[in-house]
């Protein structure tokens, strides 16, 4: 029977999958030759493969081999980008093979129940290139050129196996100096369209529709090598793309499924592969890791972690600073549900794949946290005995951080660093936070104790009608902020314990500080304050009278906590604290420059996702 390869249409719903960034059960190298069987099994019928768009042109030929080895048999391909396949596989869709362009999809499938895990077996490695028209529209020389003002590049879509890998690359490209930090900022700015397949974004540039784009090595081999020209994309900024193939639990045709496999396996499947540009050699297995954690252990890994589950208490805090990092959205697996807003998750805005996790109750134990399969459990060194502990005793390994004091934010950022393997990232993010601290540091250096201004920070709380006011201890991040923004803490001898204290009017009035800084975690700050104001007894307080009253800002977070946004909380009170000394600060200008260069989130998300939740005095 002649070859099929149409690709097959199916009438199910195609549910729009990310992936969970889990990883599978290692994966065996392809077996040798020696393996592969002398006889193939008489069988007749179609067999359908699901596979990879990358594989279009080396699995038609692999289906025509293995039709005319086998008499009677169709062999009927389903190309697709690996997203759409898994998702096709996770609605039922009938398949007997499925070749997947990396270990995500194949994931996917295997926890939907569709692979049977340790099935599957990587059989080639790809690479990326980036690609341009045949007469070279652009002037395209380097790959620095791509960021050139003015280009019309095509990429594939962030969902998509080769979109996600474009993007590391261009995160990795930042990083190098021969690029500079701009680097991916300037590239996606070019970029006039986002593609669901890699195919597509190859036929939009042969069609001279971009000057540029990403691709796979193995698309411009064969017959594109007259149509485009290459610019190769070293190791050291590459992403390898790892194919495993496996049978469907559930195939029509297991025996044909088998055969179909071993062939691709096989020296003739392997070559016809290597033809298309396929490489069969692993990619170097990174190093071991140890990270030291925050209670000083070593916790040592034969490989950096890739299922993060972060859960215990105050777990947003570790989200929030784990996300400063790229690699966090592929990843973090596992994460607690709920936290300490109900505006919604900020998770979701910096992770296109958020609604894809493994989510665990909020206060999950080890029972629940166990069946997820965690390379690594990060909590705070609060819960080493009632979490992390009996985690440990079931051979999960766990890290400890603490993210309290603006120092442990240094220390325990490189161990978040360590973890996910970019410790060059880690100092990025500590530059930027010393930077703002120096500048608060360098104005205030000729102010004397004496000009400071008396400053209290109150916390408003309204539980069943019952209103209270608490200060922070002494030892805790809101009170270090204060005065490293140049205020006189005046509360520090009346709060010395492990917590908030409650504060009543009389002590307050007593102190009658200059400034007040009210937070309302639960409750809409700006009316707080407001009611505030327009209380007879508040009225007689100074700070109210001079218009040293302030809300202290939020969004999905307040700005005093900490949470990576301390720094921006601390930089707006400084502003008020001393106005004159930073009139030229813009405590809205330092929001989004902070979410720009911190989360990677452009003005317009900014202003859609993070303003429309913003309270508190920011002066807009």
């Amino acid at each position: 029977m002649k070859a099929r390869d149409t690709v097959l249409l199916f009438a199910c719903v195609i549910l729009l999958l990310s992936g969970c960034g889990a990883q599978p059960t290692a994966i065996p190298e392809p077996p040798s030759p020696t393996q592969v069987p002398a006889t193939q099994p008489a069988a007749s019928g179609d067999l359908t493969v699901f596979a990879a768009a990358s594989l279009t042109e080396s699995f038609t030929e692999l289906a025509q081999l293995f039709e005319s080895e086998h008499p009677g048999v169709g062999v009927i391909l389903n190309l697709a980008g690996s997203q759409q396949l898994s998702a096709q596989l996770g609605a039922g869709a009938p398949a007997d093979v499925f070749a997947s362009v990396n270990t995500k999809e194949m994931t996917t499938a295997v926890e939907a129940g569709r692979v049977a895990d340790g099935s599957q077996q990587v059989f080639a490695y790809n690479r990326l290139v980036a690609i341009y028209p045949s007469d070279n529209p652009a002037g395209l020389t380097r790959l620095q050129d791509l960021a050139n003002p003015g280009l019309s590049l095509i990429l594939a879509a962030e969902e998509v196996p080769v979109g996600k890998y474009s993007l590391e690359f261009l995160d990795k490209a930042s990083q190098d100096p021969a690029f500079g930090t701009t680097f991916k900022d300037d590239v996606l700015k070019n970029v006039v369209s986002f593609e669901q397949t890699v195919k597509a974004v190859l036929t939009k540039v042969v069609l001279g529709e971009g000057d540029g784009g990403i691709v796979y090595r193995t698309d411009v081999s064969q017959d594109n090598a007259d149509k485009v020209g290459r610019l190769d994309i070293p190791d050291e900024l590459n992403s390898i793309g790892t194919y495993p193939i496996a049978p469907i639990a559930d195939a029509a045709q297991p025996e044909l499924a088998a055969a179909f496999i071993q062939l691709v396996l096989s020296p003739q499947g392997q070559a016809i592969l290597g033809k298309y540009g396929f490489t069969f050699e692993a990619p170097e297995v990174a190093s071991g890791v140890t990270v030291t954690d925050a209670l000083g252990r070593n916790v040592s890994f034969a490989q950096p972690p890739q299922r993060i589950a972060i859960t215990g208490k105050a777990f947003f805090m570790i989200v929030d600073a784990i996300y400063l990092f790229p690699e966090a959205a592929e990843h973090v697996a596992i994460l607690s549900s709920g936290g300490q807003t109900a505006a919604g998750s900020f998770t979701s805005v910096v992770d296109p794949g958020y609604d894809a996790k493994t989510f665990l109750e909020n206060q999950a134990g080890p029972e629940q946290i166990a069946p997820t399969r965690p390379d690594v459990v990060i909590l705070k060194s609060v819960a080493a005995e009632s979490l992390g502990a009996p985690l440990e005793m079931l051979g999960f390994p766990v890290v400890y951080v603490d993210l309290e004091t603006p120092e442990q934010y240094t220390r325990d950022l490189r161990i978040l660093g360590q973890v996910l393997g970019n410790e060059k990232r880690a100092q990025e993010i500590l530059d930027y936070f010393q930077a703002k601290q120096d500048r608060v540091a360098e104005r205030l250096v000729d102010l004397s104790v004496d000009e400071r201004p008396d400053v209290l920070l109150l916390q408003y709380s309204n539980k069943g009608g019952e209103v209270a006011f608490s200060m922070p201890p002494a030892s805790w991040m809101q009170t270090m902020l204060v005065e490293q923004a140049g205020g006189n803490v005046i509360w520090k001898e009346a709060s010395q314990g492990s917590g908030w204290t409650v504060v009543n009017l009389e002590q307050i009035a007593a102190w009658d500080p200059d400034k007040i800084f009210i937070i309302n975690y639960s409750g809409d700050v700006d009316e707080t304050v407001e009611s505030l104001k327009a209380d007879a007894r508040w009225k007689e307080f100074k700070a109210v009278q001079t218009d040293g009253i302030y809300a202290y800002p939020k969004d999905f977070y307040s700005w005093d906590q900490p949470d990576p946004r301390w720094i921006l909380g601390f930089t707006w009170m400084a502003t008020r604290i001393n106005p004159d000394l930073f009139a030229d600060v813009d405590a809205t200008q330092e929001m989004y420059e902070f979410f720009d260069q911190m989360y990677g989130l452009d003005q317009a998300t900014v202003n859609q996702s993070i303003v429309p939740l913003l309270q508190g005095d920011l002066g807009r």
